[in-house]
């Protein structure tokens, strides 16, 4: 499968929920408001359907990049059983994109 641009991701909001319990929720969007210094607001999300700590966070999170707070904490990652989540370097949505898709156990979406 080809690398998405940043076009193809700008706008994604999808999910799909897997037969072992899991789901995939990926939200990529580009943006001039000022809490976004990166241009994009993104949550690229793997995680139950159930919480399961301490296999998941109280919120169901397995795995979760977001900049639901760009313009206070920066870049975010999530990881169980972690509650604090470790702040990133923000390499770009597409890297952002590969990366997430590499550190999971699920198929990479189509977009286009």
């Amino acid at each position: 499968m080809a690398s998405p641009t940043g076009d193809d991701l700008d706008g994604v909001n999808e999910a799909k929920k897997y037969p072992d319990g899991t789901v995939v929720r990926v939200f990529c969007m580009r943006t001039n408001r000022d809490t976004y210094p990166s241009g994009w607001a993104y949550k690229l999300h793997y995680g139950a359907t159930e919480p399961d700590p301490p296999h998941t966070l109280d919120d169901g999170t397995i795995r979760r990049y977001d900049n639901s707070h760009e313009d206070t904490k920066g870049h975010e990652l999530h990881v169980a059983p972690d509650p604090d989540p470790n702040i990133i370097e923000f390499p770009g949505m597409v890297e952002l994109w590969e990366r997430f898709w590499s550190e999971i156990p699920k198929s990479q979406f189509e977009v286009t």
